[in-house]
């Protein structure tokens, strides 16, 4: 096993590139090396490979400017190019969902391991087809959901499914992120005119399911209504739903990108044996069989074992993908979970426009 750094090719050098080139920077230069970056404008490409602009840097409100250091002879306008340089181990997809699934064939088929961004795809087709590539691939195909990686969400899933609170019986959960027109977000013309289903609430709820669905277990069957507020968002941008698991257990979580100012995620999960409240990624209650507060550290302790070692967010991803491509360990995310992730996205609007419940499709 090479103890080399994995040498990265970045294909898409927009607002996130700025954000992976950090927790490149966080994890280390003995761990990963930026080597090569392509865009269909070289000039951004370009501009990406000598330097992090000022402004990115003022926006993320750090002082000082660094070198990115990519040489021009490795800077492409065409991704296939990229992915076929004999000098790349691994590429780091930041384009529009929509194009991850002829990248991941490229990337495969050249023996290059890859990550790319959730959601998994812009469709249920192309999805089940990154799962296939995924399971015979020689390589490492990891999803780049970041909220895979919050230790303390880890903790809590392991805490569950080892019985801690018994069968699970109901849930609540509500997710609040506030309206933010000038987030640079919005203005990228893949979010603009989404083609993956619902535009921002798939974009944004496959977060949400990254926490839940380790937690709960997958989702057999929902039925949901939705309704927009603001023209920005383009596609609904609150989601209602009922939900029953696979477990047999039911309950009702709620997603809305439309709040005045509040940022918040809660979930409560009630079982056989005690109740668990997970408020974001950060603080939990444990109660126990008679409705008490009890000590959380069964729980906390399992924090160690997370994927990351021990780095939350994009950082944590980074640091997993690592130890997945020199170490063959365990992502945070499989593609199959990705998979099942939008696929609860693409039921829940099915049953807003028809108005019935909706079984959950499978890979």
């Amino acid at each position: 096993m090479s103890s080399q750094p994995i040498k990265i090719g970045i294909i898409g050098t927009g607002i996130f590139a700025h954000r992976h080139y950090r927790a490149y920077q966080a994890i280390g230069n003995d761990k990963f090396q930026l080597v090569a970056c392509a865009n269909r404008s070289k000039d951004k490409a370009l501009a990406f490979a000598k330097e992090v602009s000022n402004d990115m840097y003022e926006t993320y409100k750090i002082t000082d400017t660094k070198k990115v250091g990519i040489e021009e002879s490795s800077v492409y306008s065409n991704s296939i190019n990229l992915i076929n340089d004999p000098n790349i181990d691994a590429v780091d997809v930041l384009l529009p969902v929509q194009l991850n699934r002829e990248i991941i064939e490229a990337a495969v088929a050249a023996n290059k391991h890859i990550m790319f961004e959730k959601p998994i795809a812009a469709s249920l087709e192309d999805a089940r087809k990154i799962v296939l590539l995924s399971q015979k691939a020689k390589t490492v195909v990891a999803v780049n959901e970041n909220w895979s990686y919050h230790p303390l969400v880890y903790a809590v899933s392991e805490f569950v499914n080892q019985n801690g609170i018994g069968e699970i019986i109901n849930f609540t959960y509500d997710s609040a992120r506030p309206y933010s027109p000038n987030s640079p977000y919005h203005a990228t013309k893949w979010r603009q005119n989404p083609e993956h289903p619902g535009g921002y609430l798939s974009d944004g709820c496959v977060h949400d399911m990254a926490h839940l669905v380790p937690i709960l277990g997958n989702f057999a069957y929902v039925a949901a209504f939705a309704t927009k507020r603001h023209a920005i968002h383009v596609c609904e941008d609150t989601l209602a739903t009922s939900i029953k698991l696979e477990n047999g257990g039911v309950g009702v979580a709620n997603f809305t990108f439309s709040t005045a100012g509040i940022k918040k995620m809660s979930l409560v999960v009630h079982g056989t044996k005690g109740t668990i409240e997970l408020t974001d990624d950060s603080d939990v209650k444990l109660f126990n069989e008679l409705g008490e507060s009890v000590d959380i550290s069964p729980i906390t302790s399992l924090k160690a074992k997370a994927p990351g070692n021990g780095v939350a967010d994009v950082e944590g991803e980074l640091s997993a993908f690592y130890d997945a491509v020199r170490f063959g360990k365990k992502l945070g995310v499989s593609t199959e979970e990705a998979f099942h992730h939008l696929a609860f996205i693409v039921a829940a609007l099915k049953s807003v426009e028809t108005g019935q419940i909706v079984k959950i499709e499978q890979v």
